[in-house]
């Protein structure tokens, strides 16, 4: 026990603020200090597991201790001076103790038991949350940032649902028609196009909220702890980023609002919570069609459920079963035979190809030999004099929108086989540049936290028509005191750590899993998408990618920690 005591506090001494790591410490500090207490609870009552689930235990633990030195590399560069190869070995043995101790601890204390009958009528606590949110976020649209936050991205949806350039699926074909349908009728009721704006915003506060209360209500008849629910609650209302998400117009908002109904209904379906089953029918369907459709990934996400579900559940669950295919189908239909023939423009391949192009781009940035041949490839795609000077570790943009050669698509494709001969040439000759692109490139998804915008408050510049008209009463100035009070603390720091959430979702999965537990499905669609980002994410850590796992992670951790028991 003291040996591993001491690797934690070395762990913790090796990632210290005064080293150059730029992680939140605050999120390795809560990790040590977790561990350390489930050490010693695991310590008084040793835990009892098989020999698979310890060595399941024993692989999680050694993922997540290599994912931290692994985003910290630059600490233990070069390997070859004996104090960073200490430094490195002992941060590994610390990482390896957090990450064992505390699974372990979940696996011996979990479940933990539902507080007694709830008192109030579950409809009551619906319209409780839904109201106060609604009501919260309302006063924020109309009386501090009307009409809402509006991006690059959001006048870019705009122009296409007001027909000023051609429909494509790079801002989701379906989520421009959501927006139309609320901007419409704002500009039939108004005529006005901030007003128009607004109306949608209205729109997506109720939706979200209605989620929200959805998900809570389920909570509490799940049995959830007073203080606990209480804790969610904050959450949920309180927190600047729900506030502003709920008055931004972009696709990832109501694609996270969909994201938590779908995985609510989908748990109240598969412990028959709620005696209304068909409600919880109808708010699976909802779920699951924006879940699909208002992001380009999240069908995919979908399809990998289903397809669990079909080998694991296709005899106790048939009726669930047969709705989610039916929903998997239907949003294949509309995402390619109806856009194919609503001549809507397709998203370009190169989208996927972010992390690739950092891979190429770091190794132009290093300076290192190439054959003419790499070259003369090299030249045909990007503007080659520019892709070593414009590489930024954090973000693609600068190598996508200024040096890669767009015309040069269609060449792409016709030589693809060579092309991908170039990249593992290149991976093999300099696995080194490959493997630090793609950490820098995606580290924020699957490390601690980091220091990067949340959320914008902007109105961009546009020739819409849309404006802004600056606030300064009462009820702006108090909310933008709070935002200041609740964002400046340390201590909260975990709470926008994307890899925290990532850590504590995948501690989820493998604990229902190792339990025998379906509650591990309901963290395959967020998974999938947060494994879509280590794979091909633009920014290194950008909150609003990951807003579904934010969202719907309460109700995963309840469904784990107060599982409803099958009757």
């Amino acid at each position: 026990m003291l040996v591993q005591a001491l690797f934690i506090y070395i762990w913790l001494t090796v990632l210290s603020p005064l080293s150059v790591t730029d992680t939140y410490y605050s999120v390795y500090l809560l990790c040590a200090v977790v561990g350390l207490l489930c050490l010693y609870d695991n310590y008084r009552t040793p835990a009892e597991c098989t020999r698979g689930q310890g060595i399941t235990v024993g692989v999680f633990a050694g993922v997540f201790a290599a994912a931290v030195a692994l985003a910290n590399y630059e600490l233990f560069e070069p390997l070859t001076v004996l104090q960073n190869l200490f430094d490195c070995v002992c941060a590994l043995a610390g990482g390896f103790c957090i990450g064992y101790q505390i699974l372990l601890c979940m696996l011996k204390r979990l479940p933990l038991q539902p507080s007694p009958s709830a008192r109030l009528h579950p409809g009551r606590v619906f319209f409780l949350v839904f109201g106060s949110v609604s009501l919260i976020n309302l006063l924020y649209l109309f009386f501090v940032l009307y009409p809402g936050v509006l991006t690059t991205d959001s006048f870019t949806t705009v122009s296409q649902l007001m027909g000023l350039s051609p429909y494509d699926n790079v801002m989701p074909f379906w989520h421009t028609v959501t927006v139309k349908v609320f901007f419409d009728l704002g500009m039939a009721l108004f005529g006005e196009i901030n007003a128009a704006i607004a109306t949608f915003h209205v729109a997506q506060i109720l939706f979200m909220a209605g989620c929200i209360g959805f998900a809570m209500m389920t909570m509490y008849q799940m049995g959830l702890p007073v203080p606990v629910m209480a804790a969610v609650y904050a959450l949920y209302a309180f927190m600047p980023y729900n506030m502003v998400y709920s008055i931004t117009l972009y696709k990832d908002i109501p694609f996270g609002g969909a994201a938590l109904l779908f995985v609510t209904a989908f748990y109240r379906l598969l412990k028959n919570i709620g005696r209304h089953r068909m409600g919880n029918y109808a708010a699976l369907v909802i779920g699951a069609l924006g879940f699909s459709l208002w992001r380009t990934n999240g069908w995919y996400a979908f399809l990998v459920m289903v397809i669990l579900m079909v080998f694991l559940m296709r005899k106790e669950q048939k009726r669930l079963l047969l709705v989610m295919i039916a929903v998997l189908i239907l949003c294949w239909v509309l995402i390619n035979p109806v856009l194919s023939a609503l001549d809507v423009g397709e998203t370009n391949f190169v989208e996927a190809f972010g992390i690739p192009m950092q891979q190429i781009a770091r190794v132009m940035h290093e300076e290192r030999p190439l054959t003419q041949e790499q070259l003369s490839m090299i030249s045909e795609i990007f503007w080659i004099d520019k892709v070593g000077a414009l590489y930024d570790p954090q973000t693609v943009d600068p190598v996508k929108f200024n040096t890669f050669r767009y015309d040069k698509v269609d060449y792409i494709l016709e030589n693809l086989d060579a092309y991908l001969e170039l990249y593992f040439d290149l991976a093999k000759t300099y696995p080194g540049d490959f493997l630090k692109a793609w950490v820098e490139q995606t580290k924020g998804y699957w490390n601690g936290g980091y220091k990067f915008w949340t959320y914008t408050l902007q109105m961009g510049e546009n020739n819409l028509g849309i404006y802004r008209t600056e606030s300064t009463n009462l009820l702006s100035r108090l909310y933008n005191a709070w935002f200041r009070y609740v964002e400046k603390p340390t201590i909260l720091q975990p709470l926008i750590s994307i890899g925290l959430y990532v850590w504590a979702l995948v501690s989820c999965c493998v604990v229902n899993v190792l339990k025998k537990q379906k509650e591990f499905l309901l963290t395959i669609p967020i998974l999938v998408l947060i494994a879509g980002l280590w794979l091909g994410t633009p920014v290194f850590s950008e909150f609003r990618y990951a807003y579904p796992m934010i969202l719907s992670m309460p109700m995963i951790l309840a469904a784990t920690v107060y599982p409803v028991r099958e009757e």
